[in-house]
């Protein structure tokens, strides 16, 4: 292929994505990659290769793609979290792909500007979008580019080179199974025969890939819950056929989720239909093997195979059509003799116009489903996540719609009766929220997520044995999901029980050991039992794993110094947390608390006054200023501050405290001994001072 060649299918594949550049996370994007703990460190890489579960931050959706992993690992090292640099990768992986259909082509072909057509059809077919502009899709892609390169690579005799290709490809999807399968239709049909060595050596790789996937459990467990049973699954994928040669001819209305159903008969019309044209295409394949058009329609039942046998989730998807375009892409160069270039050139330039066309459906999960739900109203997966994506933008109302459409559609599955629950929660209905989270636990109650949800429920409800069992329902189902361990902990702290509530933050840390929340938490546990020095040790570990919430861990930390004296470190940690949090008017008391323990007491107030701005119904700053105003004699002011906060917390008994001391300092008897009265009321403690105050209020009554 000419330099020239390369860079028209680049252009072509920069142009059809040129405006994708405001795409976001979607769908599995967010449990495979967002949410996957696994992939924020490159020392993470060697445990990709041993562990399906790293796939995900769900245990439960663990998958055995290790090569994928270490891409999304090295650019999640490079940029972090920017869905832009993803989408790059997807689309240089794609364009990759299509430079490669380009070599085979015209490798196959003998005709270059055949191999030039193949390539431009596979660069532009709006099918690609998914794979480019949904991040999880990168899979295909990848694992084309070693289906791909094994394929030409094993043409040039480069064996060594396409077996390590082959292994590669092994390491990003299981589809890459069956590209010995091709290459061995290829030789006989179009090609020279190899030696049977020569394929033993690809048998024996994958042999060895399908004996890791056994040992790690993958397989296993794939295998043991199927989605659907085999009739259904055969009946089924005999209607995909048709569906998928109508999405490659006429790929206008393409979705992220097509309205596609099970079939549970063979006297199905469409099944029927759908068995005379896989008959026919078998036809075609054997009348047209030895040529090029019988292999390119071989290439794609092939590829295809795999999806048939195994049930999946998905019924049909575009993302599967993406390594079946390759074959299809040969069959187009070989034609392409025979078709006038205008013709070509139209249908490039539409192909282009459709891909931006439906690369801004990809802009936001809101935008994504809103386009599913439109073009397949009755699939429950897609008002299921419509509704998700209301959720996320903070339309509850239109969510709950949704989610009451999905439950109609489907009232058995359990996701949507969370959600419904969670929308409840989020808006403090916790009744409500309790309710549903039930419902959903009576169709799944293996799910530990409802169980967790649950939990939170009846915590915030100050039911915290209710809270305490739920908890430990969700332990039972997955003891190493380190999330619920935090929480729970969490519970167990409020709870005063210290000494469980530190067993389940240590379990959290060695869960979650890359994820701040535990250490923090567990520094909390230490400095209520005043191990000080200890609890400066998590702190530290928990501002080294680069927390979203810094500030929190630095305000902690601060008021840790506070306690220890050490003022000035106090002093710089707690100005740090309020330079990422100026709004956060909790930064500003403990500022002004530190202050005044310090004894600068101006600081002090300043700094309790910036709280109280932010916070007007801030009382510990507003009792703390007031004390202060007292001790410095302006006890007019003192007065003022404590009468607004019993004004709207009249158990406030530190207010009436202060109250009482400044009104019996001035002579006021009969209101002191008011603010005395409420004061021993409202105070839970049996205490010096209250012994004190008793005294005091004795010796008051005794003297009027």
């Amino acid at each position: 292929m000419l330099l020239r060649d390369r860079v028209l299918i680049g252009l072509v594949c920069a142009l059809c994505y040129l405006n994708f550049t405001g795409g976001d996370f979607h769908y599995d994007d967010f449990h495979s990659l967002v949410e996957n703990p696994h992939i924020r460190s490159l020392l993470n890489i060697p445990n990709f290769f041993a562990d399906p579960a790293a796939f995900s931050g769900d245990a439960d959706k663990k998958m055995y793609r290790p090569l994928l992993l270490v891409t999304y690992a090295g650019q999640y090292a490079l940029h972090g979290y920017e869905p832009l640099g993803f989408l790059l990768g997807n689309l240089l992986l794609h364009g990759l792909a299509s430079l490669l259909v380009g070599e085979l082509a015209g490798v196959v072909l003998a005709d270059r500007r055949a191999g030039l057509v193949s390539a431009l059809f596979f660069a532009a077919h709006p099918l690609a979008g998914e794979p480019v502009n949904y991040i999880s899709s990168r899979s295909e892609s990848l694992a084309a580019c070693f289906y791909i390169g094994m394929i030409l690579l094993a043409i040039g005799g480069r064996h060594k080179r396409a077996l390590l290709s082959y292994g590669l490809g092994l390491m990003v999807k299981s589809v890459v199974l069956t590209a010995p399968a091709l290459l061995w239709a290829y030789d006989r049909w179009l090609g020279e025969r190899r030696t049977w060595r020569e394929y033993a050596s690809y048998g024996g790789l994958a042999t060895f890939y399908i004996g890791i996937i056994s040992y790690n459990n993958f397989l296993g467990g794939s295998l043991a819950a199927p989605v659907r049973d085999g009739a259904t699954q055969l009946f089924t994928q005999l209607k995909t056929p048709a569906y998928y040669l109508y999405l490659l001819a006429m790929p206008f209305r393409l979705n992220v989720e097509h309205q596609f159903f099970e079939a549970s008969s063979i006297g199905d019309a469409s099944v029927l239909a759908g068995a005379a044209l896989v008959l026919s295409l078998g036809g075609l394949i054997w009348l047209g093997r030895e040529r090029m058009p019988g292999f390119a329609l071989l290439w794609s039942a092939v590829v295809l195979l795999p999806t048939a046998v195994m049930p999946l989730n998905m019924l049909v998807n575009e993302r599967r059509l993406y390594i079946v375009m390759v074959g299809l892409a040969l069959g187009l160069g070989y034609l392409s003799r025979h078709i006038d270039r205008r013709w070509q050139m139209v249908w490039l330039l539409c192909a282009i116009g459709l891909c931006l066309q439906r690369n801004a459906v990809w802009e936001s999960e809101l935008h994504l489903w809103q386009d599913a739900v439109q073009k397949a109203p009755q699939m429950y997966r897609t008002q299921a996540n419509f509704g998700k994506a209301l959720q996320v933008e903070g339309r509850l109302d239109e969510a709950f719609a949704a989610y009451r459409r999905a439950i109609a559609l489907d009232d058995h599955q359990a996701d949507a009766f969370n959600n419904m629950a969670t929308v409840y929660h989020l808006k403090g209905e916790m009744d409500q929220a309790i309710s549903w989270y039930k419902q959903a636990l009576e169709r799944n109650p293996g799910l530990e997520e409802v169980h967790q949800n649950l939990a939170d429920a009846y915590a915030q409800q100050g039911m915290h044995d209710k809270a305490i069992v739920a908890y430990g329902r969700a332990l039972s189902l997955d003891a190493n999901k380190g999330d619920i361990w935090s929480n729970y902990g969490l519970l167990l702290y409020q709870a005063g029980d210290l000494a469980e509530a530190e067993k389940a933050f240590r379990k959290a840390i060695d869960l979650l050991p890359t994820q701040a929340e535990p250490y923090n938490n567990l520094a909390n546990i230490y400095v209520d039992q005043r191990e000080y020095t200890r609890a400066e040790s998590m702190y530290q570990l928990a501002l080294d794993r680069q927390p979203e919430h810094r500030d929190q861990i630095l305000a902690n930390m601060g008021d840790l110094y506070r306690l220890l004296g050490l003022f000035g470190d106090g002093r710089a940690c707690l100005q740090a947390a309020i330079a990422l949090q100026p709004a956060n008017a909790d930064w500003h008391f403990l500022l002004g608390r530190l202050e005044r323990v310090a004894g600068q007491d101006e600081a002090a107030l300043l700094a309790f006054s910036s709280a109280l701005i932010l916070d007007h119904g801030h009382v510990r700053a507003r009792v703390e200023s007031a004390e202060l105003l007292a001790q410095s004699g302006e006890r007019a002011k003192a007065v003022v501050e404590y009468r607004k906060i019993l004004a709207g917390r009249r158990d406030y008994s530190r207010a009436w405290y202060g109250l009482g001391r400044i009104l019996d300092e001035q002579g006021e008897v009969e209101a002191a001994l008011e603010a005395y009265r409420e004061f021993l009321l409202h105070w839970e403690n049996d205490d010096l001072r209250a012994s004190q105050i008793r005294i005091r209020l004795g010796e008051l009554e005794m003297g009027r």
